[in-house]
């Protein structure tokens, strides 16, 4: 007999709200684990270790999806899809700082006629990827003399806003942009600032201003370079009318944001970690993916990896929803009511949890294994790093481009490299063991504590360690 639909597990009131937030703000992971934990006990006879969660968020109902059967649900299943908005969902956090036309706060059908327009654009875009990207690695690693020991996180941010400025606004590599670049990212900091502020609301004194009022006043700013951008030609996107200019500037701003910059730098983080610190058996996966003659299964391989770590470690955590009409989300499992997520609320599609679903990737689920996408039959489900359905990230095959060419210039043979040939790039341990919560991040370490996550990670606005990584970089590049 069908059970009837059920209200996400947990009741908040508005005052518990409050320390919500923060919790929120603080760990994702710690603050989902505790609460499924907390339902399994409350309800041993259900088997789901990935219900959806009621939290209370400035003071809205939000319904926190873990699942991947749910979180797929809303993003593919058309008669669920057609009543959630991700423009009202965003209006708040996103609207102010990136104003519209852009695809990121559009609902269908507008979304996808304005995709269409932009997918073409980035098919055409005037730039060779690996080409830029290989510059861009060996001017970034070859300022960096060999043999020091840097903080990854911040050394991936900087290559990332290298890339991100060569390849949309054309700055010159050599000295990073110079003044020009600065002035971008600075601008783009205070906007990442104020979007995220705690303190959402607007303030501007002769002598205080909030920070949501900085951010909206570096969005003007950034606004008037990229529009002059844009109308130089400084830009690799094709412009007819002034139409165009001001859509490509707005989505300019998009492209070149430190979202962007940090969600990269995350992702790099994992992948070089992965790369050169993982141990398989006493040799890391840059050995192993070198001896490898086959040029074929070498890209098959390093393909799989970086499938392995979108799927572990999704730079950013998750997207939102916002229901606009009542919708029931069912489970894979007959024992588990359908969940009710009325009118109204919000829905956070926990992209983490979602990839770590034993439903659907197994025992292993929560294990980083290198080969898993190798060979694997079209069934396999993918992670969530860029989403999935119609509002799949514009970005996603750029990024996996960009992240591959890096890999590819790290593993290179340095040519004609005296006294000893070898790799063109190489990063080492300085000698001290991950921490637990960033272990798991990386799918290193299984059944890490909520409260390890906690104190390891950051998972807001992108993941990172809390405590910098620090790793001696070795390379045969001209300084």
């Amino acid at each position: 007999m069908s059970q009837s639909p059920r209200l996400p597990y947990g009741s908040p009131t508005t005052l518990s709200g409050i320390s919500e937030n923060f919790a929120l703000h603080s760990s994702l992971e710690s603050f989902i684990t505790p609460r499924t934990l907390a339902f399994q006990k409350a309800h041993p006879h259900l088997a789901d270790a990935r219900s959806p969660i009621r939290a209370k968020v400035l003071n809205r109902d939000v319904a926190i999806l873990s699942s991947y059967d749910h979180v797929q649900q809303i993003l593919y299943n058309e008669t669920i899809t057609s009543f959630v908005s991700s423009g009202q969902a965003y209006d708040e956090l996103m609207a102010p700082f990136f104003p519209p036309p852009n695809l990121l706060l559009l609902d269908p059908p507008d979304h996808q006629k304005r995709k269409e327009v932009w997918l073409e654009r980035m098919r055409s875009l005037d730039v060779d990827v690996p080409t830029a990207v290989r510059h861009c690695v060996c001017e970034h690693f070859g300022s960096i003399p060999s043999g020091s020991v840097v903080d990854l996180y911040e050394s991936m941010k900087s290559l990332a806003w290298r890339i991100l400025l060569s390849i949309f606004l054309q700055n010159e590599t050599n000295g990073h942009g110079g003044d020009d670049a600065s002035k971008v990212e600075a601008l783009h900091e205070d906007l990442l600032r104020g979007q995220f502020s705690l303190f959402p609301i607007s303030i501007s004194t002769p002598f205080w201003r909030s920070p949501r009022s900085t951010g909206l006043q570096a969005r003007q700013q950034l606004q008037s370079i990229l529009r002059s951008k844009v109308s130089r030609g400084k830009c690799p996107f094709a412009v007819g009318n002034s139409g165009e200019e001001q859509d490509i500037a707005n989505h300019l701003l998009l492209f070149t944001s430190s979202l962007a910059a940090k969600s990269i730098a995350s992702l790099l983080m994992a992948v070089l970690l992965d790369l050169f610190l993982f141990d398989e058996a006493g040799t890391s996966l840059s050995t192993k993916i070198r001896s490898i003659a086959d040029a074929k299964l070498r890209d098959d391989y390093i393909q799989s990896m970086m499938s392995e770590v979108e799927r572990l470690s999704p730079p950013v955590v998750g997207i939102m929803r916002r229901a606009t009409k009542d919708i029931v989300l069912n489970s894979r499992a007959e024992t588990i009511p359908p969940t009710l997520v009325p009118n109204g609320w919000d829905l956070w599609l926990y992209f983490l949890g979602a990839g770590r679903d034993q439903a659907v990737f197994g025992e292993n689920a929560e294990g980083f294994v290198p080969d898993r996408f190798l060979d694997a039959p079209a069934s396999q489900q993918e992670g969530l790093a860029f989403g999935a359905g119609a509002k799949t990230c514009l970005g996603k095959d750029l990024i996996r481009r960009v992240v591959i060419a890096v890999v590819e210039t790290c593993l290179e043979q340095a040519p004609n490299s005296q006294p000893i040939s070898g790799p063109m790039i190489e990063l080492q341990s300085d000698g001290n063991d991950l921490a637990a919560g960033v272990q798991g991040w990386l799918g290193w370490k299984p059944k890490v504590k909520p409260e390890e996550w906690a104190r390891d990670m950051k998972q807001l606005p992108t993941q990172r360690p809390r405590k910098p990584i620090m790793v001696k970089v070795l390379h045969q590049l001209a300084t």
